[in-house]
């Protein structure tokens, strides 16, 4: 039976890592493990997730390393089933089926990575909106940012046997980077369906200008193409990121 393993990051998350706990125990798949990696919290988190009922296999290690890049990493070396996908503190399957979907769906169409459909939530959940599936993957769409929801991807132990790990050298979009790569050995499949919540006010909504640097010098490592095209495309990134930027306080506030 396909086992898929749940990575979870936390680090002084005591308001908000029941929410995630309960989202993977109430999965009606059975064949679950979730992998927490806790780093080094000051809080009531470890406790708070010793004393969850949890009714699937779970496991909490503690982070020896430094910074969320990394802390993934540590997740990745714990993993031994079939899928990965990551569901840090906080964030939440859109249901109970989400997991039961994914397996079918990896089991029918034999993928090596896929992407679902994501629904973004403000941090105070006021205003939530539903990011729909492409209609076709196109790989210049990193040419734009990143394309795909970390929370909403799913990734078979083939194919992260061929990426590695992240790339600890980014403090931000290390997921992008990852992305990537794992793009340049097989397109994603599109799943067409939600598979998360995405807390919009996490850190890398937060320092946009900082991503779109990153992002800048990551999609010129990745992809060569002209001064001019460059300058096009860094013109309409940098406009977003201008937009990204002045959606903050609506993000932290309501």
């Amino acid at each position: 039976m396909t086992l898929c393993d749940v990575i979870t990051i936390t680090r002084n998350a005591e308001s908000n890592i029941s929410q995630t706990l309960k989202s993977v125990s109430e999965q009606e798949y059975s064949q679950i493990n979730h992998i927490i990696v806790d780093g080094q919290s000051t809080d009531f988190t470890v406790k708070i997730i010793d004393s969850f009922p949890h009714n699937k296999t779970f496991k909490i290690y503690t982070q020896k390393s430094i910074g969320m890049t990394a802390a993934f990493n540590e997740g990745l070396r714990y993993v031994t089933g079939d899928l990965v996908v990551f569901l840090n503190a906080g964030d939440l399957f859109v249901n109970s089926q989400v997991i039961t979907q994914v397996v079918e769906s990896y089991k029918n169409n034999k993928w090596l990575w896929a992407s679902g459909e994501t629904i973004s939530l403000s941090r105070r959940k006021y205003l939530k909106r539903y990011i729909k599936q492409y209609h076709q993957w196109q790989q210049e769409l990193f040419l734009y940012g990143n394309p795909i929801c970390h929370q909403s991807t799913i990734f078979s132990q083939a194919i992260l046997s061929q990426i590695g790990l992240y790339d600890e050298q980014l403090y931000l979009e290390a997921d992008y980077d990852f992305n990537v790569r794992a793009s340049l050995i097989s397109q994603p499949y599109l799943l067409r369906f939600p598979i998360s919540y995405y807390d919009t006010a996490g850190i890398s909504s937060i320092k946009v200008f900082q991503s779109y640097i990153t992002q800048r010098r990551l999609r010129k490592k990745y992809f060569p193409l002209t001064d001019n095209q460059n300058l096009i495309i860094d013109t309409i990134c940098f406009i977003k990121a201008i937009k990204r930027f002045l959606l903050i306080p609506i993000k932290l506030y309501l």
